[in-house]
């Protein structure tokens, strides 16, 4: 088969002809029909999500079932899905609970420390397979795997997101806020959304963004989202870029019992004084991936058309380099998507 290989972490994935996967028990093979790029996959790339390489990297996969290993009866050839991001023992407490992204005996991740879908091919755990519900498009599907199924579990569970909150959206254009602008809406919220250009701002409007901040032009970010809150902060500020810099902005912009939540992974720290966190209840917070019952329950608002994907560009797998260029330019509005065809 076709793969995107990175021979060595921190240098580019190159086209090479790779051995078609086969199954272990327990394990099936998936054709890949579509996947998701994002910022993600660059800091991976690094080696600082651990694993070793040669790689082929990708998560943010749907496809086709084409062979099932022994003891498999959960999919079947034939069958349309999505990959789940994380490699967990399904036995912890954590997996038990419905949390796997806490699991005690993590593995890893797909397309880090096993190999991903950016090749014609991937072999995979039954359990990383999730049903694609009828009537969602491959990419779409794809696309929920990382860059809305994040958001559902973000809004719903770390930040609690009601109607009658104002949330603050930092790194509002990129590939998964752009999704979160439509979560946090779906949730009711008024939504400022925050990012470093007036094109990817303009693109959170047209997505639903009540009020935009230009970080990079505004001297005082944070008083501007105090002035458009009339002075009283937000109830929640999600930071999906994750700088200590963006987190600050994250912290300080916040009002009474307000949630502060970091998504992104990027490097520095904040400054909190324990009195003013103590008396206004304010929470300080991350949010990780999703569990699989999200991830099911993100495709199904997709499929109802609630939630929609946002490509900003589109290329063929083996034209990746393109996209992650995109992205380290911070040109990228939206998702990079992946063709297979």
């Amino acid at each position: 088969m076709k793969a995107m290989v990175v021979e060595q972490w921190g240098t580019p994935s190159v086209l090479k002809n790779a051995a078609d996967p086969a199954p272990r028990a327990r394990e099936a093979v998936m054709r890949v029909r579509a996947a998701g790029v994002g910022l993600t996959l660059l800091n991976m790339r690094t080696g600082s999500f651990g694993g070793q390489a040669p790689r082929i990297m990708g998560h943010e996969l749907a496809g086709d079932i084409v062979e099932v290993g022994s003891d498999v009866t959960e999919v079947k050839v034939g069958d349309r899905c999505a990959v789940y991001f994380y490699l967990t023992c399904h036995r912890c407490r954590w997996c038990r609970g419905g949390r796997e992204t806490l699991c005690e005996a993590f593995q890893g991740y797909v397309g880090v420390h096993r190999d991903g879908g950016f090749a014609e091919y991937v072999s995979l755990p039954v359990e990383n397979f999730l049903p694609i519900p009828d009537g969602l498009a491959y990419e779409a599907a794809a696309m929920a795997t990382d860059a809305v199924n994040t958001n559902w579990h973000c809004m719903k569970e770390r930040a609690q997101v009601n109607p009658h909150d104002t949330v603050l959206l930092i790194g509002a254009g990129g590939g998964v806020g752009i999704h979160g602008v439509q979560v946090a809406k779906l949730f009711g919220a008024r939504v400022i959304a925050a990012d470093v250009s007036d094109e990817k701002l303009a693109l959170a409007r047209t997505w639903g963004a009540d009020e935009v901040v230009n970080v990079r032009t505004e001297s005082d970010p944070v008083k501007r989202v105090r002035d458009l809150t009339h002075g009283a902060g937000v109830d929640a500020a999600i930071d999906y870029v994750g700088h200590g810099q963006t987190f600050q902005f994250a912290f300080d912009s916040l009002g009474v019992s307000g949630r502060a939540v970091a998504v992104g992974v990027g490097t520095g720290e904040i400054r909190i004084a324990p009195r003013p966190l103590m008396l206004a209840e304010r929470v300080v917070t991350g949010s990780r991936h999703s569990t699989r019952t999200e991830l099911i329950e993100t495709m199904e608002i997709m499929a109802r058309g609630v939630v929609k994907p946002v490509v900003g560009m589109r290329r063929h797998f083996t034209e990746v380099e393109a996209i992650f260029e995109a992205i380290l330019n911070e040109k990228l509005l939206g998702r990079g998507a992946l063709t297979y065809d």
